[in-house]
């Protein structure tokens, strides 16, 4: 039996409902944190709409339990009693715990991956220039209206294959409207009547053409697979099909989460950008680069940082997902308190935005906080725009893109002023007032900065130990000279990466023609169109001369898409690096010698005892590093005293080649974990001739020198 207080006994922010209501309103983004730093990680907030005060539990230690604990913990059916009623259904991934939860994300955070959103960037981006090329110098626009219009336009594109059927603001305004009666206890009937009734009608019956045309039309050649096509093959736990309302709910979920929430962060990103010019002086080139041409890609998206960084500072300062409500249905303890089955409580997540021990002087906008030497937006459970846990936001790779392409479009186009401060509305959630107007002052005319289109180092994830276990326990697959990996038609069951070698990839073109489309080789990847999307084999793919590859089986693939998000390339690179490493620490536990590379370079052995550095912060880019044992800890600088450990690196994983690549200085500090490491370090010669300008590519080739040429290395001492 506990001895702690019931948490519904903890102090409360104001005796007075009214007080916190105005309060909240006026502030809706720092009152929060505030109140934290007043009255502890448990208090109470009183609300005149509600018949008891809701428990708020805040700060990085509610952050965590959130994240770690809260399938365990809350019962949302219990917090949303209305969504079946609403949704004429007992089963949406937001609105259920537990075995269904788990299984029904997993029907549709593929569809929302990155990966599934890249071939229709081209798509959505075509349609912003469109739209915004009928803007005129001198025109005013409702941001509100016009953000919400090119944003649900193009997560139609994504979600559908076309462009919206309807009224985008009616579609806004009734996402909206749902969101308050399942979340603030608004009357059900309010979803009938008027604009917004027909607008709910309207979007069921758009959603219910879409996936009839997608059944008759399976994706293919003629159209790029979508997130309908993933909705048309989603299964019950069961194995049977998804009934027809649930694949009309599903369909719903990217029109309400843009309407209510991703138009809200284009409009604030679009308004810090035009109102911050010195900000925009950073983020411009890269616009004029990428978005210069149709080859738009997640690779080129992702090369984009000063602009990634001034959208997460924006999200920072202007989050959608302030709070959560949750109900209790585990007792639980926290922050000194005792919590008891159907406690409401608030848990404002984004309260850590605002503490100085974790973004130095918060109120200011800042991009600088994402540069790798600072890295504050990677701090564990302090960061948190999507939301934590089970339930964070499915969407959010697709929506950050789109944030992106929509941004980047209307300001590669056009010079826009916004002569407002921000006005802050509480409908659903914060967000800028509907009444702010932007003016178009001038049509930009540019050429693309110099310098060539790159292929941006892909992203470093961190994913479960299974799932690491089950990419190092992948399989090499060698092919002969012309031997077929696979044939158009063929079902799909795995995905490759090239570790050494070429493969050629042709098409027949139903007449008879083939035709040659691409020439792959190492640290590429093939077949992830398949396994995505659960269609045949588009295209033959054989072997050009010999060839060595890794092979991924598709439900690895799928699981790392729900649990990361994770591309195919950036899961080929991290495959790459950590069998290059697996077969490198091989070599140590032989006692193998290394290669000599005489006058092209050295490649050494080290090993460094727990702690020892390796380099530091702003050294020059000299060596690159395999991790054959042991762990490397990458390390921030932090501005509040000791320096924060970003991550951990791994055996057999690699670090090193992005400065070598790019001539930069190092980023961050490295020191050895705290069993060590033993380390194989190749200078700059070496790594120059082994890797031949491709990161995942540097890996395999060292190990291909290493295995197979040491007699040529000899030879050249």
């Amino acid at each position: 039996m506990t001895s702690l207080p019931l948490a519904s006994t903890a102090p409360r922010a104001s005796k007075i409902p009214l007080r916190s209501a105005l309060q909240l309103r006026s502030d809706p983004y720092t009152w929060w944190p505030k109140k934290y730093l007043e009255l502890g990680p448990v208090y109470r907030v009183a609300l005149p709409t509600d018949r008891k005060p809701w428990i708020v539990i805040a700060g990085r230690e509610a952050n965590e339990l959130v994240a770690k604990e809260g399938a365990q913990l809350f019962d949302q059916k219990a917090t949303y009693p209305k969504a079946p009623k609403v949704l004429r259904t007992e089963m949406h991934p937001s609105f259920t715990e537990g075995a269904l939860q788990r299984h029904l994300r997993r029907q549709v955070a593929p569809g929302f991956s990155r990966q599934a959103a890249d071939p229709h960037l081209p798509a959505m981006m075509a349609w912003v220039r469109e739209y915004v090329d009928r803007w005129r110098p001198g025109q005013v626009i409702r941001v509100t209206e016009e953000t919400a219009r090119i944003g649900l336009n193009c997560i139609s594109l994504f979600a559908t294959g076309r462009e919206l059927d309807g009224d985008s603001e009616a579609i806004r305004k009734y996402a909206i409207s749902f969101t308050q009666v399942l979340a603030l206890g608004w009357p059900v009937a309010a979803l009938n009547f008027g604009r917004t009734g027909r607008a709910r009608v309207e979007i069921d019956e758009m959603i219910e053409r879409r996936l009839a045309e997608h059944e008759q039309t399976p994706p293919g050649r003629d159209r790029a697979p979508d997130y309908f096509d993933f909705l048309l093959r989603g299964t019950l736990p069961d194995g049977s099909p998804l009934p027809h309302r649930e694949r009309v709910v599903f369909g719903q979920i990217p029109f309400k989460n843009m309407g209510v929430y991703a138009g809200r962060v284009i409009n604030h990103v679009l308004m810090q950008l035009v109102q911050r010019p010195e900000v925009l002086e950073q983020v411009q080139p890269e616009i004029d680069r990428v978005m210069a041409d149709d080859e738009l890609t997640l690779e080129e998206i992702a090369s984009m940082e000063a602009t990634q960084a001034a959208v997460k500072e924006t999200l920072r300062i202007l989050p959608t997902a302030v709070t959560l409500q949750r109900t209790v249905g585990q007792p639980f303890e926290f922050g000194g308190y005792q919590f008891e089955v159907g406690d409401r409580l608030f848990t404002p997540l984004s309260a850590t935005h605002f503490l100085p021990e974790f973004f130095p002087d918060p109120e200011r906008f800042d991009i600088d906080r994402y540069s790798p030497e600072r890295g504050e937006d990677r701090q564990r459970y302090v960061y948190n725009p999507f939301g934590l846990g089970h339930h964070a936001c499915v969407a959010q790779g697709v929506f950050e893109a789109l944030t992106m392409v929509v941004v980047g479009g209307v300001l590669y186009r056009w010079k826009l002023d916004a002569p407002y401060k921000l006005h802050t509305v509480f409908d659903a959630l914060p967000g800028p007032d509907p009444k702010h107007e932007m003016r178009v002052i001038e049509r930009r005319t540019v050429a693309p900065p110099p310098g060539v289109r790159r292929r941006s180092p892909t992203q470093r994830y961190s994913l479960s130990a299974a799932m690491l276990d089950a990419i190092d326990g992948a399989p090499e697959v060698t092919l002969e000279d012309d031997e077929m990996l696979f044939a158009q038609g063929d079902q799909p069951d795995c995905l490759y990466f090239i570790l050494d070698g070429k493969l050629r990839v042709s098409t027949d073109r139903g007449d008879g023609e083939v035709v040659e489309l691409a020439t792959l080789g190492p640290g590429e990847v093939v077949g992830e169109i398949g396994i995505l999307h659960g269609l045949p084999r588009v295209a033959t793919v054989r072997a050009e001369g010999p060839v060595t590859l890794l092979s991924v089986d598709e439900e690895t693939f799928a699981r790392a898409v729900v649990e990361s998000d994770i591309t195919a390339r950036e899961l080929g690179d991290l495959a790459v690096r950590r069998h290059a490493g697996a077969l490198i620490a091989q070599l140590f536990d032989a006692g193998r010698r290394m290669p000599r590379l005489g006058r092209h370079g050295h490649v050494l052995e080290l090993e460094l005892e727990p702690g020892t550095t390796l380099f530091r912060h702003g050294d020059p880019a000299e060596n690159y590093f395999l991790v054959a044992s042991g762990s490397l800890e990458e390390l921030a600088e932090s501005l509040m005293g000791e320096p924060r450990v970003l991550r951990e690196i791994q055996a057999p994983d690699c670090i090193g080649e992005i400065g070598l690549i790019d001539g930069r200085p190092r980023p961050t500090t490295v020191r050895a974990g705290p069993d060590g490491a033993k380390l194989l370090s190749l200078d700059r010669n070496a790594f120059v001739r082994v890797s031949q300008g491709d990161e995942s590519q540097a890996a395999v080739s060292l190990v291909a020198k290493i295995r197979f040429d040491d007699a040529d290395d000899d030879d050249e001492d």
